[in-house]
């Protein structure tokens, strides 16, 4: 069997780049191929074959020392500064692409899949051996981007312009570039003049149907009375998610319903981003907010934690016991819990994110709102919510779309059509 090494800074986490990274290891399996994971972090490790480069990962101390000095104004020093930082870039480059370089010749590794680390430069020197490898070595290389760096503010300004042309992403015969949605297939084309393939994000939707049905006992645990309603926010906590307008959903519903409304958050913050964290927290505490978090972050929000969560239950878990999803977010590359929403039959409360538009034209039935979470967005959900015929044919016309456009077996339909045209088996 031919093997395929899965590349990304980071993989098994619950971010979306692992996520989908974990759909396509097992569409590569069911054509033919054995995956391997290659990255700087793994989140949790199993049976498979796992290969940790410390340098890979973006939180490597050298990396956030390269990347800092990349995207911020020149100091005083000017010219001595620029020249330091080629120099850093050049040996971190150096060490990852010798470490990768053994990896695959020990393994017998003709196939690279990579999992954005070609399209956002959070590790440049990564960025610059994976194109190194590339146009030195005899592989095929499918290199999915999940966003690019010219859409995010904190690359707008840089002092390695010419690295970001040549590498993010590279343009070489043997890569077939991969896009999550049509707005990055125009604006690649527009910027660097590559063409790529459209792919959605999927879901397995045998997954949803394997949960065990014990819902009841995780209410119970995050005493949740039978009445009451459980909204689930599938996300980290940082900024762009803008899980204010969650809390505000929560806030007004309150206010028309003699329910109780809770809100679990599954993620957790990014380093960078406590001060948001604690922002939420406050304004959960200052509306009067039933706030649910996962895990004990740091002092200050023991109110909210429940720490033995996860002991026991997964997110799935959490999709079959929750009454509605949301997904606020001003940027999202796809949206993952969009499909998880409706493969688990929840209704779905989003904000109308850019490439959103790919999703509904296919004929969703969501509650979308424009930035502002109004009285109008208020009553339809609690229509929704008290209305068990209303909810049965939105929720059912919602998964069977899904299950057409957005399923494994599709995936794979995709890949074969790759494959067989790079000639990789």
């Amino acid at each position: 069997m031919k093997k395929i090494a899965i590349i990304s800074t980071r993989l098994k986490g619950i971010d979306g780049v692992s996520i989908e990274a974990d759909k396509w290891a097992s569409a590569f399996k069911k054509i033919g191929f054995k995956p391997i994971y290659i990255a700087g972090n793994f989140a949790r490790e199993n049976k498979e074959l796992f290969f940790k480069v410390e340098e890979m990962d973006y939180y490597h101390p050298d990396i956030v020392k390269i990347r800092k000095a990349a995207f911020n104004e020149i100091t005083p020093n000017g010219e001595k500064d620029l020249i330091e930082l080629r120099k850093n870039i050049e040996a971190v480059k150096n060490t990852i692409k010798n470490k990768l370089l053994r990896i695959l010749e020990q393994n017998n590794i003709n196939y690279l899949s990579i999992e954005n680390a070609l399209a956002i430069p959070l590790n440049i020197p990564l960025g610059i051996a994976l194109g190194e490898l590339i146009s030195e070595q005899e592989i095929r290389v499918i290199t999915r981007h999940h966003d690019f760096y010219w859409e995010r503010k904190q690359f707008s300004s840089s002092n390695i312009e010419d690295i970001l042309n040549e590498y993010f992403p590279p343009d070489f015969e043997n890569i077939e570039h991969i896009v999550i949605n049509t707005i990055a297939k125009k604006s690649l084309y527009s910027k660097k003049g590559i063409k790529a393939t459209y792919i959605p994000n999927i879901f397995d939707f045998k997954v949803s149907g394997k949960i065990r049905d014990n819902y009841r006992g995780l209410r119970k645990l995050l005493n949740i009375g039978r009445e009451d309603y459980l909204f689930l926010q599938p996300t980290r906590i940082i900024k762009r998610k803008n899980i204010e307008r969650s809390i505000e959903l929560v806030d007004k519903l309150s206010k028309v319903t003699d329910k109780k409304v809770h809100l679990f958050i599954s993620g957790k913050p990014e380093k960078n981003e406590m001060e948001y964290f604690y922002r939420i927290l406050n304004l959960a505490r200052e509306r009067k907010i039933n706030l649910i978090l996962s895990n004990s972050f740091n002092s200050g929000c023991d109110d909210f934690v429940k720490e033995d969560i996860f002991s026991k239950h997964n997110i799935f878990d959490f999709y079959k016991a929750c009454d509605l999803v949301t997904l606020p977010s001003d940027i999202e590359g796809f949206g993952n819990p969009v499909l998880e929403a409706c493969a688990f039959k929840k209704p779905l409360f989003v904000n109308n994110y850019p490439v959103l538009s790919d999703i509904l034209s296919k004929g969703f039935d969501f509650i979308v709102i424009n930035k502002k979470v109004d009285d109008g967005c208020v009553k339809r959900i609690l229509n929704i919510l008290t209305d068990g015929e209303i909810r049965l044919k939105m929720l059912e016309k919602n998964y069977e779309i899904a299950k057409n456009y957005y399923s494994i077996e599709f995936l794979i339909k995709k890949l074969k059509k790759i494959i067989s045209y790079k000639d990789l088996i």
